[in-house]
């Protein structure tokens, strides 16, 4: 016979809804991978109060819809950055010149080194955003917009080391 408890565990209380240690447990990972996954990926998760809260349903399904090609090295098929250092008033000085070297001619070719020409496209989204990640502040503008088909196979072949004409 259960007890009041057990029988309110079972009747109530199913194992469908994780906290953190739960969800890492189910996918076996740490909890600074989940948190992570929680930063960077469109994991299936609610926020409740100052707790997570994950249906293993969800989390099965996002596992199911996965494709590893989306992941692995995703941010490394090509990137280029330019890093300088100054004084802030100089660098905001240099971000308002190269802004308007886009504004006259899209490419990118005229700001960072990229093989082929890569051009802004018409249409973009404007992201700015501010971190602090471990042990520096971050403030960033960024244009993104969905990867171009001509460009797609450009990154598989970038990631694979092969030379683009």
């Amino acid at each position: 016979m259960l007890c009041t408890f057990e029988l309110f565990r079972e009747v109530y209380m199913d194992d469908s809804i994780l906290n953190v240690e739960q969800a890492t447990e189910f996918l076996g990972i740490s909890e600074k991978t989940l948190i992570k996954l929680l930063r960077e990926e469109h994991i299936p998760a609610r926020k409740i109060g100052r707790e997570w809260r994950f249906s293993k349903t969800a989390l099965t399904e996002w596992l199911a819809l996965g494709d590893s090609l989306n992941y692995i090295n995703r941010n490394d098929f090509y990137r280029v950055s330019v890093d300088e250092e100054g004084k802030t008033s100089d660098l905001l000085s240099a971000v308002s010149d190269r802004i308007a070297l886009l504004c006259r001619d899209s490419n990118l070719q005229q700001l960072v080194h990229v093989e082929k020409a890569v051009r802004i496209p018409d249409h973009a989204t404007l992201r700015m955003s501010y971190k602090q990640q471990r042990d520096v502040e971050k403030f960033e503008f960024k244009i993104y917009w969905p990867i171009r088909d001509e460009y797609r196979s450009l990154s598989r072949d970038f990631s694979s080391g092969t030379d683009v004409e």
